[in-house]
C-alpha cells in the first residue's frame, strides 16, 4: 500500500495523502484504513481529517509540526494501516421518487440515453451505491460509481 501513496502539501497547514488518482473501491478502502487508524491513534498537532474518494486531507497546527515531520509520521501510519481490518459497512435504504416535481429531468435523462423513463428508474435503483464521503453541504453524500449506461 505505501508504494502507491503520494504525499503533497495542500496548504501551509495541510497535507494530502493520495492513494492513486482514480476513484476505485480499493483506493477508498485504503483511505478508510488510514482514517480509522488516525482516529484511533491521533497524531499530536493534527487538527482535522477530511476523507475523499482516493485521498485524505490532514490539517495540522503549524506551530506543533510541519510538512516534513508530519509526512514522516504518516508514512508509518500508512504502513501500519495496511494490516487493519475494516468494520462491515452499513447499508441504508433511501426511498427515492422519480419524475414530476421530484425529478423534472427524468424525461431528458431517458432521451439522452435512449431509454424509457422506467428503464432509467430501474437501472438507477438496481445498484448499491457506496458513500465515499459527506460533502460541503450538510448531508450531501458523494456516491460511488454510476452504472455506465447512465453516465
Amino acid at each position: 500500500m505505501s508504494d502507491a501513496v503520494e504525499f503533497k502539501p495542500a496548504s501551509d497547514q495541510s497535507v494530502l495523502v493520495y492513494f492513486g488518482r482514480e476513484v476505485t473501491l480499493d483506493a477508498h478502502r485504503q483511505v478508510r484504513k488510514l482514517l480509522h487508524l488516525l482516529e484511533a491513534e491521533p497524531i499530536p498537532g493534527v487538527r482535522n481529517l477530511h476523507p475523499a474518494y482516493c485521498s485524505l486531507l490532514v490539517d495540522f497546527d503549524a506551530i506543533k509540526t510541519g510538512h516534513r515531520e508530519l509526512t514522516a509520521v504518516l508514512h508509518g501510519y500508512v504502513r501500519r494501516a495496511t494490516a487493519l481490518e475494516l468494520p462491515d459497512p452499513r447499508e441504508v435504504r433511501v426511498p427515492t421518487c422519480y419524475g414530476g416535481e421530484f425529478g423534472p429531468d427524468l424525461e431528458d435523462v431517458a432521451q439522452l440515453h435512449g431509454m424509457t423513463p422506467a428503464g432509467v428508474m430501474e437501472l438507477h435503483s438496481s445498484v448499491t451505491y457506496v458513500v465515499y464521503f459527506l460533502g460541503f453541504v450538510p448531508g450531501f453524500a458523494y456516491l460511488g460509481i454510476l452504472p455506465e449506461e447512465l453516465v
